[in-house]
Parts: C-alpha cells; sequence; structure tokens
C-alpha cells in the first residue's frame, strides 16, 4: 500500500514480534497471555518452511512493516482452508492502532488474495468484546455469520468480488 508492505518474516523480527505481541492490551485479544521470545522464534521458522501462499492446509504469518522506515508494526495469520476460502488475522502493536493500519493491510491482502489466487471468501474471528477489530471487519463488508460461546468469538466472513 502507500504506507505499508508485507513481507515474510524473518529471524530477526523474532524480538520485535515478541515485544509487541507480549503487551497486555495486544494479547488481550488474542489467544494467548504471553509471547516470548521463544514463542517468536519457533512461529517464524516453522512460517520460513512455507513454499506456497495458497496451499490448502497450510498457515503462515506475514510481517506488516512501516514503508517509510522499516519498523515491523505487526503481523498478518493466514489459514488455507481449499483453492476458495481463507482465514485471516491481523496483530498491530498497540502503538499503531487507530491510524488505518490494519484497514489498510487486510484490504489490501484480501485484494492480493483475488488478484493473485482467485480466492472467493475470506473468514476472520474476533473476540465479542473487541470492538475496534468487529468496526474494522463491518466497515470492509464482512458479515456475521458465527458466535461462539466457548471461545466468546464471532466470525465473519466476505465474499470477494
Amino acid at each position: 500500500t502507500e504506507r505499508l508492505y508485507l513481507r515474510q518474516l524473518e529471524i530477526n523480527d523474532a524480538l520485535r514480534m515478541s515485544e509487541y505481541r507480549d503487551k497486555k492490551e495486544v494479547a488481550q485479544y488474542q489467544s494467548w497471555t504471553h509471547y516470548s521470545l521463544d514463542d517468536a522464534l519457533r512461529r517464524i521458522k516453522q512460517c520460513q518452511l512455507i513454499k506456497s501462499y495458497n496451499q490448502p492446509k497450510t498457515d503462515y504469518h506475514l510481517a506488516i512493516v512501516l514503508k517509510n522506515n522499516n519498523i515491523l508494526i505487526g503481523d498478518l495469520f493466514v489459514e488455507i482452508i481449499n483453492k476458495k476460502v481463507f482465514v485471516l488475522g491481523y496483530t498491530l502493536d498497540s502503538q499503531y492502532w487507530s491510524y488505518g493500519y490494519a484497514t489498510e493491510i487486510v484490504n489490501a491482502f484480501i485484494s492480493y488474495m483475488k488478484d493473485t489466487y482467485q480466492f472467493k471468501k475470506v473468514i476472520c474471528y474476533a473476540y465479542a468484546d473487541n470492538v475496534r477489530s468487529i468496526k474494522l471487519l463491518k466497515r470492509l463488508g464482512f458479515m456475521k455469520f458465527d458466535e461462539s460461546y466457548y471461545y466468546n468469538d464471532v466470525g465473519y466472513i466476505k465474499k470477494i468480488r
């Protein structure tokens, strides 16, 4: 995009990734409560093994980076369900909330997946109390399709046109 770009995570991103993912306000809306340097290193190494970004039953993270200073501000999680549907998640350092970065990169990535691999649907999940994320999804045209009382999350889906 004009302000951001995506790239593969690199080993030297591990410290920065663990820093923002370990913040209480960031972890509050994720599946973890603590995110260590070892957690980041392990996940980055797994992601580096991925050879195809559209292979069903694979998942990976991509680095979200500011163009003007090359700072890692977050990451996208992608899980390929099948040749038509993928799941997308996003984690941004709280320092970069409310600047429109998540909207910008999520929208751009969905377009990329449609144009490059012809995906037809994208699914996102958010905790029911994550008001910011739910507003973002609705703003981008996602519709609620599921609710989990066990995980206290809500599923949103978007047909990609």
